[in-house]
């Protein structure tokens, strides 16, 4: 199966009924222009997060830049009542560009962590993180609204009802397109 819809059209909005899986992958996407893709593996029931960076960075800024990850999602479900999350970080690098990957459980993801990742991701790159063009604030109100609140019933709907398909959600251009695995 795959998913896809343009960016910059405005009739985007109107899709077919399609799994939740894949409705949460591209609502990931559409919301956070930061990540690159995002995959599922429902083995383990794991979330990874691709972010982008352009230049290298050196094994301990990485480590440094992990530790703040970490000790940020810590703190941020302990603030929400939560007990400690599961968060592993690694980074390949290709060339001139390095993918730095968030893994999570999703049973115990909030939709408040992705703010906090991007959020920490574009503090600390800046420039260098490659982000789509396409934000929330340049696409239609009506869409980005929809995807916005679709994305917070997805996360729901994720977490009460295990999502069974592997699947791999990425950009290609102007759209977002979620591949069954």
């Amino acid at each position: 199966m795959m998913f896809g819809f343009n960016l910059s059209d405005k009739n985007s909005g109107s899709r077919k009924e399609m799994s939740t899986g894949v409705q949460l992958l591209a609502s990931m996407l559409v919301c956070y222009p930061e990540l690159y893709s995002v995959t599922y593996e429902p083995r383990e029931a794991e979330i990874m997060l691709d972010f982008v960076i352009k230049g290298k960075q050196s094994k301990a800024e990485m480590e440094d830049f992990a530790s703040l990850l970490d000790k940020s999602l810590q703190t941020y479900h302990d603030l929400h009542g939560e007990d400690p999350v599961w968060l592993a970080v690694d980074a390949d690098v290709h060339g001139e560009l390095m993918t730095v990957h968030v893994r999570r459980q999703l049973s115990t993801m909030l939709r408040g962590e992705l703010d906090l990742l991007a959020e920490l991701f574009c503090d600390r790159f800046g420039d260098a993180l490659q982000m789509d063009s396409h934000t929330l604030d340049v696409l239609e109100p009506e869409f980005s609204s929809m995807q916005s609140s679709l994305l917070d019933q997805m996360f729901d709907m994720a977490q009460a009802n295990r999502i069974k398909e592997r699947m791999i959600g990425m950009r290609d251009k102007d759209k977002v397109v979620v591949y069954n695995r």
